[in-house]
């Protein structure tokens, strides 16, 4: 239901999109050290190679790029947990955030039965802010690379 009312209010309008220039590896870092916790607790092993010096910035909404990293990490609690395993990075050469996980992939988990409400509220917001997002699954985990549209 939290998906469905973030989608709701998003393509309604409210939830204004307010673009400013961000510096993704703080961005990054921030959310990972939000998220940690919650990880450990479900003792899955994170692996984060966030750039110490090196950063680039995206003139995007902060709030909508900290939701989007929520809902790929939720998902990864939702439906990659058994793999144990998730690591998130910051490319800063390309460009992109990717997080990866070790679960059973998006054709063989509870992916199916999922409404797919909270990556359609993620790709809108990403396009919104000129950027995509490229899955790629198999029965060994998914990564999923945000860069540029």
């Amino acid at each position: 239901m939290d998906d469905l009312l973030s989608y709701t209010l998003l393509t309604s309008g409210k939830h204004p999109y307010r673009p400013a220039s961000t510096d993704i590896g703080r961005l990054v870092r921030a959310s990972v050290a939000a998220w940690y916790p919650v990880f450990e607790e479900k003792e899955i092993q994170i692996e984060v190679d966030l750039p110490a010096e090196e950063t680039f910035y995206w003139e995007v909404d902060p709030k909508w790029i900290t939701r989007v990293l929520d809902n790929l990490f939720q998902n990864i609690l939702r439906h990659a947990a058994e793999g144990k395993y998730a690591k998130i990075a910051v490319d800063a050469a390309k460009e992109q955030i990717i997080v990866t996980d070790r679960g059973p992939g998006m054709d063989n988990s509870s992916y199916e039965r999922g409404a797919g409400i909270g990556l359609a509220a993620s790709n809108y917001m990403l396009q919104k802010m000129k950027l995509k997002a490229d899955f790629t699954s198999h029965e060994n985990g998914t990564i999923v690379a945000i860069g540029r549209a």
